[in-house]
């Protein structure tokens, strides 16, 4: 059974940023399952996103951003991942952020939406450290 771990986050990410600066980064040690975003009122929003441990070593820390864009290419901003994850190799991370300024999640059509999860670095159980700048 893989374990769920949950996070409330309210860390975001500069808005003169965008998913294209993912080059660098890497997608293929957290993927993104789903996401999700509710309005909490006039000014801020609930967004929720589950990231999978796709490695085969437990992740003791991260470093990475979730970011979000619409079809055309214009980034709705990025939300910081919990950097203290402690997560086993297929476990399933769940967290949820209250953010200002993400109504176009709510608004957009989910299919116009483009979330990718980018990792900078990660920090092995073992203590091995891994970046992908």
């Amino acid at each position: 059974m893989k374990a769920i771990l949950i996070a409330m986050s309210v860390v975001a990410v500069p808005a003169s940023a965008s998913a294209s600066d993912c080059s660098s980064g890497s997608g293929d040690i957290l993927k993104l399952n789903s996401w999700s975003a509710a309005a909490r009122d006039e000014r801020s929003t609930n967004v929720s996103f589950t990231l999978e441990n796709v490695t085969d070593r437990t992740i003791q820390m991260v470093d990475g951003t979730v970011w979000f864009e619409d079809a055309l290419g214009q980034s709705v901003g990025g939300i910081a991942i919990t950097p203290d994850v402690a997560l086993a190799s297929g476990a399933v991370f769940d967290q949820k952020s209250l953010m200002a300024g993400y109504d176009r999640l709510v608004k957009a059509r989910k299919q116009d939406v483009k979330a990718i999860s980018c990792i900078d670095a990660v920090l092995y159980e073992d203590g091995t450290r891994q970046e992908f700048k």
